[in-house]
């Protein structure tokens, strides 16, 4: 598999100016050292948007925001002889969406909880 790199603004904005310009799309691969595929993206997404700067929301999206993830560890802090399960069904009532006791596990830890037998 090919290494990924990211395109800069600045070869966005070297291929936006040379696309005005009248240069074909060859052409500008060769200048910016891209394939021809990348150029049409770069071309299809300017014209479709307007912008040249990549989507902040990338990637999966998280199940339980902030306000959830303090709720589960005043959980922790009130009873610390809670179960991960428990504390994952109860999570689940609140937000009406599944979540996993893996997920309450993985916020504990980020909290420095770890998992400790009493």
């Amino acid at each position: 598999m090919e290494n990924w790199k990211e395109t800069t603004i600045e070869e966005r904005k070297l291929v936006i100016k040379l696309s005005n310009e009248g240069k074909s799309q060859r052409n500008i691969a060769k200048v910016v050292g891209r394939s021809v595929n990348c150029i049409q993206k770069i071309l299809q997404k300017f014209k479709k948007t307007g912008m040249l700067t990549n989507n902040e929301e990338r990637g999966r999206k998280k199940i339980m925001n902030s306000i959830t993830e303090r709720r589960v560890i005043h959980q922790v802090k009130i009873d610390p002889k809670i179960s991960a399960p428990k504390s994952a069904a109860s999570t689940s009532n609140t937000l009406s969406r599944s979540v996993s006791a893996e997920t309450v596990r993985r916020v504990l830890r980020k909290a420095g909880y770890n998992g400790r037998v009493a």
